[in-house]
């Protein structure tokens, strides 16, 4: 299985050694994100280490252990995809663009997110975290 894995996932593993961590370390999917990944959570990052109660470097470590797992895909990759993706999550969420362009570009079975927005489009297949703890 090869999945688009939305911020809210990244973000939510390195808060705490969740499920969504042990999916992301521990399955044989693989998982594939847009660079705008990195601009998000970096948008977050005082959340994300006054949460996790974490040292800054506790951080970029368990940061740099879950982006092993992550392949990042520059836009230019899927860049012909974002205009429709822009247009379909334009009432939704535009933030979520370049995961579902990235989906539609590339060949994946769909996008691993908790973020309700996402389930509004109908394009590509949405996986919550309990629908991938039931397939592994």
């Amino acid at each position: 299985m090869r999945l688009v894995i939305d911020t809210n996932i990244i973000i939510s593993s390195l808060i705490s050694n969740s499920i969504s961590r042990h999916i992301l370390m521990n399955s044989n999917i693989e998982f594939i994100a847009p660079e705008y990944t990195f601009t998000e959570i970096l948008k977050h990052g005082d959340i994300i280490e006054k949460k996790s109660k974490l040292a800054s470097k506790d951080v970029r470590y368990v940061m740099d252990m879950l982006f092993s797992r992550i392949t990042i895909y520059p836009k230019d990759e899927y860049a012909d995809c974002y205009v429709q993706a822009k247009d379909i999550m334009k009432d939704i969420d535009p933030d979520d663009a370049p995961f579902l362009a990235l989906a539609m570009k590339t060949r994946v079975d769909g996008i691993w997110s908790e973020d309700k927005g996402f389930q509004k489009q109908k394009h590509i297949k949405i996986y919550t975290t309990k629908e991938l703890l039931e397939f592994i």
